[in-house]
């Protein structure tokens, strides 16, 4: 049996109140390498000669290329447990393993206090809340500037046409927009969509609106807000969610606020909306985007990275947030970059947005190695 690849952490996603009373349990073994596991838990305040009340047979969920995922879901009834894993390996070998790590099968081991794991208090706050008829939407992502052409007036300047032949370029325009969305919503329909996911739509310079000019603002190549409240209808008539991007981490180098850092440097009134490490802010001169003078998404300049725990910075974000749900009605935020910002700021958007709507949807862009406890 191989331990090193045994692993289990309570509080986290290896051990979570899911709803109504009932809690996941989860554990990783190697690839393979474990027949049978099972669960031994109970009421840590029981104390009897059988410690553990209970045992559960763990289901093995997933199989990757190294680990195997085990899951089992057990009720609890005073809101706290005490758990143990027994697992017995392809060759028999049979052992415990709890807080204490892996210990013998025995049964002094089995009634030991304090090698199980423990949940002290399980808080229904803190439970996994999954909107109703979120775990069966089935989501389309939409990148509108590449979507469909429905409003040729509203071209940008050199915008390509749309059955061209030519190769395109990550910064080239081919003139997607909302109505191009709008014309397509029986198609959509047609495939089974019950979710638009759009890609950013507030005002910018690229096509990809990665770099926010102006949140409170569609982009005026994409249409204007009344073209996005006829789309938000139309699929809400279609039984369809609309969820939108939010690109929080950072702002366009052509925002209001970035631009009047650039033009009075330490004297703006912005200055502390940015990570910046010396003024003048200029990248003129720079031959090396490793030395710029402030922090940025990547090493990308036009992408100044915004300073989420300044008050005025956090107020700003949380009414972009809130004016999206309450003009327009939409379902969801796609959060992103989520790791490279302050689990406080999470916190306090999760307050803002339920609030206006309890049963808004939030996914979160690269949560790896992040555990943040939205709830």
């Amino acid at each position: 049996m191989e331990l090193s690849a045994i692993y289990h952490r309570p509080e986290s996603e290896y051990a979570y109140l899911y709803k109504d009373k009932k809690l996941h349990i989860r554990i990783r073994t190697k690839k393979g390498d474990i027949e049978s596991i099972n669960l031994h838990y109970g009421d840590p305040f029981i104390f009897m000669e059988e410690f553990y009340q209970d045992t559960k047979e763990m289901v093995k969920i997933t199989s990757g290329t190294l680990f195997d995922h085990w899951q089992v879901e057990v009720s609890v009834d005073f809101a706290r447990i005490q758990y143990l894993f027994e697992l017995r390996d392809t060759e028999g070998q049979n052992i415990l393993y709890g807080d204490k790590g892996c210990v013998e099968n025995s049964l002094e081991n089995l009634h030991a206090i304090g090698n199980g794991f423990k949940l002290p208090y399980l808080h229904e706050i803190d439970a996994c809340k999954v909107p109703d008829g979120v775990s069966n939407t089935v989501w389309y992502q939409i990148f509108p500037e590449r979507f469909a052409n429905g409003n040729a007036l509203l071209n940008p300047e050199g915008t390509l046409d749309w059955d061209s032949s030519v190769t395109p370029k990550s910064d080239d325009f081919f003139g997607g927009d909302l109505q191009g969305i709008i014309d397509h919503m029986d198609y959509l329909q047609d495939l089974g969509i019950t979710g638009l996911y759009l890609c950013p739509i507030f005002e910018s310079t690229s096509n990809h609106k990665y770099n926010t000019t102006d949140y409170f603002e569609i982009d005026r190549h994409f249409g204007d807000k009344e073209t996005f409240r006829e789309l938000v209808d139309q699929a809400h008539h279609r039984g369809m969610k609309v969820m939108l991007d939010a690109v929080f981490n950072h702002i366009g180098s052509q925002s209001l606020q970035w631009k009047n850092v650039v033009k009075n440097g330490e004297q703006s009134a912005y200055k502390d909306w940015f990570h910046i490490q010396q003024f003048p802010v200029t990248t003129e001169k720079l031959v090396n985007k490793r030395d710029l003078p402030y922090h940025v998404f990547g090493f990308e300049d036009y992408m100044p990275k915004l300073n989420t725990a300044n008050p005025e910075v956090k107020n700003y974000l949380l009414k972009v947030a809130t004016y999206w749900i309450e003009e327009f009605n939409i379902d969801a935020w796609r959060l992103d970059v989520a790791n490279e910002i302050d689990h406080q700021f999470w916190k306090d958007f999760r307050k803002a947005v339920l609030a206006k709507n309890p049963d808004l949807f939030e996914i979160i862009k690269n949560i790896r190695n992040l555990v943040i406890n939205l709830n």
